[in-house]
């Protein structure tokens, strides 16, 4: 899978970029799985919002560790794009996007390339960019802990907009592990002249769990399109 493709190449910087940072304290991240991922997305002419909500349960927590090593977990979050007739551009232009977690201390959040330099400008996003989230536990990991991000923008769409979903992987970024789920909830709340919208897998239009709510395949990706019959 691409995503995997992209994660790969991105370990290598993570591990570098925090090991800069902290030097012998840096561990070899354990695991975790989404348990539940929802997605909200609103979207209107004048405003742009995109909040993640992540469950994550740990699946390879290590049971001892020599004091002052703490247990690191990394989450991998891609950017959010947008196409607008031949042009792509990413739909926020923050480095830096709200965001909280219920468990564990942030020790790193930030916009990484494949090569793990960070981006400095909005201008070098790129599509295979990451948001690393990296999260530091203690000896007492919960079974589950819930991770927020957040996007905001006052620069809104237009009808036949779409929007470019890749689903980041499942908090380590060298392969998805088991999951609970491969489903991902993403509701939207769209403005009446961008109605209606639509989600595509490939060619296939997914069916509506509810008038707002679709759900997606974690381990596909999607294209959210707005303002077609």
């Amino acid at each position: 899978m691409r995503v995997i493709g992209v994660a790969l190449v991105t370990l290598a910087g993570i591990a570098s970029a925090a090991t800069g940072d902290y030097g012998e304290r840096e561990e070899t991240p354990f695991r975790a799985v989404r348990a539940e991922d929802r997605l909200m997305l609103t979207v209107g002419p004048g405003a742009l919002t995109f909040n993640e909500t992540i469950v994550l349960s740990p699946i390879d927590r290590k049971r001892k560790l020599q004091p002052g090593n703490p247990n690191l977990l990394h989450i991998l979050i891609p950017p959010l794009w947008v196409r607008e007739g031949q042009e792509e551009r990413p739909a926020f232009n923050t480095l830096r996007p709200y965001y909280s977690s219920s468990h564990g201390r942030v020790r790193r959040f930030a916009l990484l390339r494949p090569d793990g330099e960070k981006v400095l400008t909005s201008d070098q996003i790129t599509p295979d960019c990451r948001y690393v989230l990296t999260l530091e536990f203690g000896h007492v990991i919960p079974d589950r802990f819930t991770v927020n991000i957040g996007f905001a923008s006052n620069r809104g769409i237009t009808p036949e907009t779409e929007f470019l979903y890749t689903a980041s992987n499942d908090g380590y970024p060298v392969v998805s592990g088991p999951s609970e789920t491969v489903l991902t909830d993403l509701h939207v709340n769209a403005d009446a002249q961008l109605m209606p919208w639509k989600v595509l897998q490939g060619d296939r239009e997914l069916p509506h769990a509810t008038p707002y709510i679709v759900r997606l395949n974690r381990e596909l990706s999607h294209v959210i399109r707005f303002g077609q019959e």
